[in-house]
Order: structure tokens, then sequence, then C-alpha cells
């Protein structure tokens, strides 16, 4: 640990499992991922964040260690896949992230919210399992992908939104309560792209249990016109995780009401960049949450790299050049 406290992670988002191409069948297998745990430990990584997503349970690949299913299928128990990462070199399993976006798929609110909570516990009790320190929860779709499927006149609309918020805070605080009685923190991913865009994610936080914090995401908050680390130095001990993730992308046309905006729909462009690759001051950013004595992890993330091993070298010399360096 550093003498700041704070201690920096890599998710394994790195690897789009979904889209990434070439060589897509050896990302689904799990020799691939025991030689790369080797390598995030060559390039200076101790913990990883893991997206916890369903859709490899679903499609039934076991290779990708993205739920328990997987890890149960392929090392046998959560404490097995534990001491297969130390092995490697990797000391810890810093947090989960878990996205309910997968079930907003159509128009049945019971479907979305039974779906959401059933699978946000689990991911809870995994994340307590493997000895995390957080789990990261993005609390709601995209608000174009819930207009998609749930589309209503300009009248009903502040009605729908309250509905659904509610649900959501319910379903929050529920999985709080089992956090913090297992002692791991419960943050909320701020996305540009969310029902909670802007200052409404800070309404929504006040009604929930002060231990329900915020993880504030760089590229996000520059995305949504922000400047992180003044968004940052603003929450104060309302931050609870951090992601160190770059952008140079610009929503000059409501990208973020779309139904995907990760992927804008009329512009060969990519959202997020490996850090140092893009225009976020990463180095600021850093510097605000040590100025808010920030205790936890920051985790690099480097959504949508072409070039995975690539995106580990290039993390740890933003982290050691410019970030630690600042």
């Amino acid at each position: 640990m550093m003498s700041n406290n704070i201690q920096i992670g890599i998710s394994l988002d790195l690897i789009n499992r979904h889209f990434q191409e070439p060589n897509r069948n050896r990302y689904e297998s799990k020799y691939y991922w025991d030689e790369l745990y080797t390598l995030i430990a060559a390039a200076g990584f101790r913990g990883i964040e893991i997206p916890y997503d369903l859709f490899w349970m679903f499609r039934g690949g076991t290779g990708v260690p993205m739920t328990r299913y997987c890890v149960e299928a392929k090392f046998g128990t959560v404490e097995g896949y534990r001491a297969h990462l130390r092995s490697c070199g990797l000391e810890r399993i810093a947090g989960v992230h878990f996205d309910p976006t997968m079930f907003m798929r159509n128009s049945n609110l019971d479907f979305y919210f039974g779906a959401s909570g059933h699978f946000a516990d689990e991911a809870v009790h995994y994340a307590v399992e493997a000895g995390c320190d957080y789990i990261n929860i993005t609390p709601t779709p995209p608000v174009g992908l819930v207009r998609h499927y749930h589309p209503v006149n300009d009248t009903d609309q502040a009605q729908f939104d309250d509905e659904f918020l509610t649900r959501t805070g319910d379903l929050i605080r529920r999985l709080s309560d089992t956090a913090s009685q297992n002692g791991i923190r419960l943050t909320l991913r701020h996305e540009y792209w969310s029902m909670l865009r802007g200052d409404r994610m800070h309404s929504f936080l006040a009604q929930l249990d002060d231990g329900v914090k915020i993880d504030v995401d760089a590229a996000h908050i520059a995305i949504s016109g922000e400047e992180p680390a003044t968004v940052c130095a603003a929450l104060g001990d309302k931050v609870g995780s951090a992601h160190l993730t770059d952008t140079a992308f610009v929503d000059d046309a409501e990208i973020w009401k779309t139904v995907l905006p990760e992927f804008p729909q009329h512009r060969a462009t990519q959202v997020f960049r490996d850090p140092g690759q893009g225009n976020v001051d990463l180095g600021r950013f850093y510097r605000a949450l040590t100025g808010i004595g920030f205790c936890g992890w920051a985790v690099a993330s480097c959504r949508q790299t072409r070039d995975p091993m690539r995106a580990l070298l290039r993390s740890r010399d933003v982290i050691d050049n410019t970030i630690q360096a600042a």
C-alpha cells in the first residue's frame, strides 16, 4: 500500500469480451487468462477489478472469469480462484463491478428489477467471498435504452422516472445492507449516460444510507462536461472508489440520449481510450483524490482497447510517469 493509502489496480475490462477482435475464441479460453494474470502482475499491478458479466453464465462459456459460475467451473471454489491469482502474482481482487443493463431488454419492469436484484445480490456475495474492498454498481442502464423499451409521453415522463428511481433506490438499499453487514463498501458508478446524470445522482444519494458512496470515473465526468479533479474535490468523503479512465470524446450531439451511447451510432469513434491516450488530466485527478484523503482503490480501466497487452504497458507508463509523478 502506498503512503497516501491509495492502491492502484486494473480492471479486467481491458478484455472486451463481446466485440473485440481478432481471435475472440482465445479470449474465451482459460489458457488465455492464465497467461494474462502473469502479465498483469509483470506490469506492476497487484489488484484487479472484475466486471461481473453474466453474459458468460447464460452463454455457457466458462473460460472467462467474470461470474461465480465460471470461476467455480474452472477452479472449484472462489478461494481456489484466489489462490490461483496469488500464484500468478496478483494479491487481491480489489472489487467487483455489476451492471444491470443487460436486463433492460423488454417492456416488463418487473423482469428488469427481478433479474437485476437477483444477480446483483449474487455479485455482492461473490465480492464478499472474494475478499473485495468494494462492490461497484451501475445504478441504471443508459437513459436512451430505458426510453427505448419504455416510451412514455412528456406528461408521464417525470412520473415514470420517479417510479423507476424509487425502485432502484429500494434495490440499492438492500444491496448496501448486505455489503455493510459483510464489511465491504458499496459505490455507485456515476456514468454520463445514466438516468442519474449530473446533479440527479447527488439527490438520489442523499436518500440512501451514508455508507453508500460514489465511484468517480474520470472519463465519464469529462464527457459530461465537468472537470474530473474539481468534481472529485467537491465530493470529498462521498468518494468510495475511483476509475482512472481517459477519453477525447466530446458529446456535442447528445449521444448520451441514444440506445448505445458507448458506441456512437453516426460517428466512427471510440468513447473511451487507454489511460494517457486521451485529454483527461489524470495527474490532477489523482492529486484531487489524495487531497480529499481518499483511502481505497483507484482502478485503471482501458475499455475498448484494441490491444490488451499494449494497454497494460500504457497504463503502467502513465501511472509511473504522469499520475504518481504529478
